[in-house]
């Protein structure tokens, strides 16, 4: 779970590309977009998916229901470090009503796709969301 960026060999950047990853995926996983703590969220959740892999989400929601900022960390493989990423970046902004719509296709749409074997990992960022959202929404109606 580093937020630093990694330096990848050619070789291992060519290996993504031949399983499939796209140029956009390969630069979120290299950049580790959004990867880290957000200090002070309104709400975080960690869900595991059936493969073992793990996303965090954390989320700063405005007044307004606007999701302000997101970070998450993650255990599992590059395809869940990049669909973590792009869920961050799309949802930044969004209000949690536009946030719970966003599909596994979206996430995928979003970054020319993945390799087969992989795309399982789009549903896992998007699950992790609507349940975060969803612990929101509970925390919020106790409040």
């Amino acid at each position: 779970m580093n937020t630093i960026s990694q330096e990848l060999t050619e070789e291992e950047l060519s290996l993504l590309e031949e399983v499939g990853y796209s140029k956009k995926a390969i630069e979120l996983y290299c950049g580790k977009a959004n990867v880290g703590v957000l200090e002070n969220p309104d709400v975080t959740l960690a869900y595991t998916s059936p493969c073992g892999d793990t996303i965090r989400l954390y989320l700063r929601i405005s007044k307004d229901n606007v999701i302000e900022d997101a970070k998450f960390q993650y255990l599992g493989c590059p395809a869940s470090a990049i669909c973590g990423s792009v869920l961050t970046q799309i949802i930044k902004g969004d209000t949690l009503l536009e946030a719970k719509e966003i599909t596994e296709d979206d996430v995928l749409r979003e970054l020319d796709g993945l390799p087969d074997a992989e795309s399982h990992c789009a549903k896992l960022a998007v699950t992790t969301l609507h349940k975060t959202i969803l612990k929101y929404e509970v925390n919020k109606k106790r409040t």
